[in-house]
């Protein structure tokens, strides 16, 4: 292709359009995209999984059946600092050598369980549960919407034997319509 052509091609208004829209899907892709996901609105955070969220310095402990996430969050004003460490407890270390691919995201609600928003903790791929470094680290600073409340922890992934092995896919979403 002479570089005349190439150059008009680049510059064609659909050729634009389509690495706009691409880059577009990247911001949305990453982990701590924080707009509100438009299914959710309306929904609430299924009660027994709401976790208070005070003012000051607090920790806590978040276990299901796949994971145990120990977190440690301040509170000042609208500001939230959150950080803590997840780990695969169960099924998954008993059963599988990998973490394929693993996603810890955050609801927040109001007094009612309404979800105001929805944020990213961190994402990660290919932990190895046989080594020592089998938990995943987050860190995040949120500014919290007005009259948030509570939070409750969201986590989707999948482990796996490695190679040509099984895998299984786990997942919670505490939310309710």
């Amino acid at each position: 292709m002479n570089r005349k052509l190439w150059f008009k091609t680049l510059n064609s208004p659909r050729v634009l359009f389509i690495v706009v829209l691409l880059v577009l899907a990247s911001f949305a892709s990453a982990p701590a995209f924080t707009l509100l996901t438009p299914g959710y609105r309306g929904d609430k955070i299924q009660a027994g999984y709401q976790i208070p969220i005070k003012s000051g310095e607090h920790t806590g402990a978040y276990r299901t059946n796949d994971v145990s996430v120990n977190y440690r969050y301040l509170k000042s004003g609208d500001d939230l600092n959150m950080s803590g460490t997840v780990r695969f407890v169960g099924g998954i270390p008993m059963n599988f050598n990998y973490v394929d691919y693993f996603h810890l995201g955050m609801l927040l609600g109001n007094s009612e369980g309404a979800i105001l928003s929805n944020h990213g903790l961190t994402s990660a791929s290919w932990v190895n549960l046989t080594g020592p470094s089998d938990q995943v680290h987050f860190s995040r600073n949120l500014v919290l919407p007005p009259k948030t409340t509570v939070m409750a922890f969201t986590y989707t992934g999948q482990a796996s034997e490695g190679g040509a092995g099984g895998n299984t896919q786990f997942w919670q979403y505490p939310i309710v319509g």
